[in-house]
Parts: C-alpha cells; structure tokens; sequence
C-alpha cells in the first residue's frame, strides 16, 4: 500500500482550539504547523511540529514555512478550521492537495476561501451555520477519529503538587475569559463559591496573569474563607500546572474559554456558561452549556471579530447579563 506524506497546518485558533485539537493531532499521521505561543503545552507531546515564530514576521514566516513544507514534498496539505489568513496563505504556498473548510462565511477583511482558486484545492463544504463543533469538524478534514476524553500530559512537578492537593474534593471556577464580553458577573461566581462551600467542597479559583483586579476582588469577599484554606486561588501559573489541577477538580464552572476545554477534554463534569457566542461551535467536549436561548443569540460572527460585539448589541449583551445565580446553581447543584 501506498504511504502518503501528510501536514496539517493550524496557526490561527486560540488556546481553546488547540487544547480541544490535542486529542485530533496525537493520532494525525503527518507532521504540523503550529504557533509557539503554545510551545510549552505541544511539547510534551511526541509531534512533528514546524513552529510559526510569532516574534517573527507574518512575511518571514510565510516564507521560512511554506519552503520547510515544500522541502518536506507532503501528498496532502490540510488546514483545520477556523481557517484564518495565516493558514489560507500557507495553504496557497504549500505544495500538494489541499483540504480545508470552506464555511462561505465571507467578509472583505477574511479572505476564507483563497485556497480554493488554486490548483489540488478540495474544499469541504460546511456553512457557517450549521450547529457542528470545531472538533467535529476538524475530526473531518483530517480524517481522524480522536479519543475523548483524553487524558492531557502534565509535568511530574505539578503533578505531585496537585495530586496532593486533590486528597480533598475541590470544584475549579475560571471567573473570567479573555474578552470582558464574554465574562459573566464576578459576583455570581463568588455567590456560587460561598454555596458550593456550604456543600463541604472547598474552591479552586483559576485567574491569569493581569487580572488583578478580579484577584482583588475574590480576597475582599472571601477573604475568611481562604484564610482557612476553604478558598484557593491559582494566580498566573503555566498552562501546564492549571492542567494537573483542573483535570482532577470534580467539577468545573466557567466561562466560556480555553480553561474550559481543559476541563472538557480531561472528561471531568464541565459547565460553561455562555452568551452570544456560537456555543454549538465552541463549546468544550461534553459540556453542559448554560445559556438563555434569547431569539438574537448566538450572533457572534468571527468574521467581524468580538470587539464588534458589544458596539452592535442593543440589549448590553442580555444573553449573558441576565443569566442568573439560581440558574447556574440549579443547574450544577445536582452534581455536588
């Protein structure tokens, strides 16, 4: 039987994608093409990887990948999807048959389908609006069944430390996203914690570098409980020790973010909480989304981008805003 070479090429997801991607590239037979920013984390795993330098130029890395993949000659070239401009570019450059998504959500500024003007262009065909999962997707292009859930890689030091901590049963909050959009209100989280603790399960609060403020806060309203250590608070840590500790949390609450598919991915019960994004995109691998099924939502539409978001909603975001406490708790307490 015939081998072919194959390369997939995925530099333009965020964080999120790429931990729900894991379980799709472990079992890819090819080499890839990923960003650097997520060195760290696909390091632990045994992958082929041309590395896109995001200190770098766009130019300098268009031109140092496309001549690394041609020199490599693969049979195929696919592109996951969200496909962005990094990866249509790429894609247009490399050698090969090239398979990617074609969502025919077009915008001048979002050149999607640039690829498929080429020569070996074998566009699939799915709209931007149907309700399938990113995974789903990419599970397609790629033509791998993956492994869910999956069990993440850690790094023995932060291993130890939180098999340690987990002697007794936490539940992990990630109060916050990367967009203030996204983020529902810090005061329904702390609400949540204080009931959660009357359930005799102490709090695992996940914050990232530059959210002092949301620390503050958490110290000013709990602060009796973390003195007594009920309350615990993960502040700028790697990537890889909030792995090891969601990944044996007993369950995980949040927003929607990238935290939430470690979560997600690991198997652990996961509820996210969601507003105008498409969560039957984005959400993490067996999730319970919670969400108000307003008629305007989801509207979130990548191909404007999430700051357009809250300059265009007339109703200050009401499908996130008026999600409230009793609902996110109605919801979870069953699993407490």
């Amino acid at each position: 039987m015939k081998t072919y070479l194959k390369c997939a090429i995925s530099v333009s997801g965020g964080l999120g994608d790429m931990i729900s991607f894991i379980p799709i590239f472990t079992k890819f037979p090819g080499f890839l093409v990923l960003s650097d920013l997520y060195k760290e984390l696909f390091s632990l795993y045994d992958l082929d990887v041309i590395w896109w330098e995001e200190k770098k130029s766009e130019v300098e890395n268009f031109l140092k990948i496309s001549f690394e993949i041609r020199k490599r000659k693969p049979n195929f070239v696919y592109g996951t999807y969200p496909n962005g401009r990094r990866i249509n570019v790429l894609l247009t450059l490399s050698s090969g048959i090239k398979i990617f998504c074609d969502d025919q959500n077009y915008s001048f500024k979002r050149l999607t389908s640039i690829a498929k003007i080429f020569p070996k262009a074998y566009p699939i065909y799915i709209p931007f609006g149907k309700k399938e999962s990113y995974v789903s997707i990419n599970s397609k292009i790629l033509g791998v069944v993956p492994d869910y859930p999956f069990d993440l890689k850690e790094k023995e030091e932060y291993k130890e430390e939180a098999e340690l901590f987990s002697k007794e049963k936490y539940i992990a909050i990630h109060p916050t996203s990367r967009y203030e959009s996204r983020q529902w209100d810090l005061e329904k989280f702390i609400g949540i914690s204080k009931r959660i603790l009357k359930k005799g399960f102490k709090v695992l609060f996940i914050l990232g570098k530059g959210e002092e403020q949301t620390l503050k806060a958490i110290i000013n309203q709990l602060m009796s409980e973390i003195a007594v250590k009920k309350i615990h608070i993960l502040y700028g840590e790697p990537l890889t020790k909030v792995i090891s500790y969601v990944k044996r949390a007993h369950m995980f609450v949040g927003n929607d973010s990238a935290i939430a598919h470690i979560a997600g991915v690991s198997g652990i019960k996961t509820f996210v909480i969601y507003g105008y994004t498409r969560y039957y995109h984005t959400a993490p691998y067996g999730a319970e989304v919670i969400r108000l099924d307003l008629p305007c939502s989801p509207c979130y539409n990548f191909a404007k981008g999430e700051l357009a978001v809250p300059k265009e909603c007339k109703y200050n975001i009401a499908c996130l805003r008026n999600i409230t406490e009793d609902m996110v708790w109605g919801k979870i307490s069953n699993f407490i």
